[in-house]
């Protein structure tokens, strides 16, 4: 037994995962009220708004999403009318 002891197997790791719950509807009713607020004067104008920044991320990230399908789906007319050039080009 002495040659068990010799050699140090190592430990398993501990596998330490907190799950983050994300709840939009509670976000968004959370953010709603901050603008009330501050429309009604009842907040620090000083105070930064977060939800206005990430408001502008999630516009900035909807349009660049949207202009990239669309320059995908015009990249794939322009190739298939190329083919059919090239097709009658070649074969008429």
């Amino acid at each position: 037994m002495g040659i068990v002891s010799m050699f140090k197997t190592p430990r398993p790791r501990q596998f330490n995962y907190r799950p983050v719950f994300y709840d939009e509807r509670k976000e968004a009713l959370k953010e709603r009220e901050q603008q009330i607020k501050q429309e009604l004067g009842l907040t620090d104008e000083n105070e930064i708004r977060v939800s206005g920044i990430k408001g502008r991320m999630r516009g900035y990230y909807a349009r660049s999403v949207r202009s990239k399908s669309k320059s995908n789906f015009r990249l794939i007319i322009i190739l298939a009318i190329l083919l059919l050039l090239a097709y009658f080009f070649f074969y008429y």
